[in-house]
């Protein structure tokens, strides 16, 4: 039972976390990127979509990973070269998004609700012996998919890179001081811009590794993960460690909620809204602390 609660958390974890880490990029940079909701979204759509008509997993991943860059640096080109809001941009981008694969699905597939897809192989949970025999612990450690995996390994890289190479360094001096990075002839806007492509990559992850797995699409599928993932970046403090920690708290809060659910005979629509009553709390929690250490 523990074992199965724990495989739920991490499963409810990763599309956080994903599009947190792409997230913590752009906040690195000084400029945080609000459109990781839709970008999340479009990829849940055309991942499956475009795994459906080739009948790879690898070229939805990846096609899900293009189209979620493709509205980053579309966001990016707004707020950096055509000086526009860069906060309403990212909304343009959730907005755009969740209209536009209604639409699709509607006029290409043929229904506004959920579609099920069947020409592909869904992303296959390994099982790895050694993890897999362990007691009690067997099943939390074991029987993920590929993507799963690699969330928590992109976890480690990032931080490697963040604090151990020099785009991190120059990242962060970019996101601290812009205009002493100009002084040393760091090129802030190729950082920023690099950043949101950044985000656009982990985002269509995220959303690849929603819709794949369960070869379906809904409309709205994204269901405000990344929202919340925004609430983990910041939670995170420009640290991947502490996205990953924001990370599972939430999806613990996701994974009560479906358990509750499963167990309970409470509304099943007031159940829905844990994950996102501990977001509003977390956040309130972090803006007292932040206040009492300014005092």
């Amino acid at each position: 039972m523990i074992g199965e609660f724990i495989h739920t958390v991490v499963s409810m974890t990763v599309p956080i976390l994903l599009a947190a880490l792409g997230g913590l990029f752009t906040d690195l940079s000084g400029i945080l990127n609000i459109g990781l909701e839709g970008m999340m979204l479009s990829s849940c759509f055309f991942s499956v979509l475009a795994a459906d008509m080739t009948g790879s997993v690898v070229v939805g991943v990846l096609s899900g990973i293009a189209i979620s860059t493709a509205f980053a640096g579309i966001t990016a080109f707004l707020g950096i070269k055509l000086r526009a809001n860069i906060f309403v941009a990212g909304l343009a981008t959730n907005l755009m998004s969740a209209g536009l694969t209604v639409f699709l699905s509607s006029t290409l597939l043929g229904s506004k609700g959920t579609v099920t897809f069947t020409s592909f192989e869904p992303l296959g949970r390994l099982q790895i012996p050694l993890l897999n025999d362990l007691p009690l612990l067997g099943r939390a450690l074991s029987g993920y998919n590929i993507l799963e995996y690699l969330a928590f390994a992109l976890v480690i890289i990032t931080y490697f890179v963040v604090f151990k190479t020099p785009y991190g360094y120059h990242l962060q001096t970019v996101g601290k001081n812009p205009e002493t990075a100009r002084s040393v002839g760091i090129s802030v806007e190729k950082h920023i811009v690099l950043s949101f492509l950044l985000s656009g990559v982990f985002c269509g992850l995220a959303g690849a590794v929603l819709s794949l797995p369960m070869r379906v699409f809904v409309g709205g599928m994204s269901s405000g993960r990344g929202w919340i993932a925004l609430v983990a970046v910041v939670l995170g403090r420009g640290n991947p460690l502490g996205v990953l920690v924001a990370s599972l708290i939430f999806g613990a809060a996701s994974a009560l909620s479906n358990l509750l659910q499963a167990v309970t005979n409470l509304s099943a629509d007031l159940l829905l809204t844990i994950p996102f009553f501990v977001t509003l709390t977390s956040m309130v929690v972090y803006a007292m602390r932040k206040q009492v250490r300014h005092d």
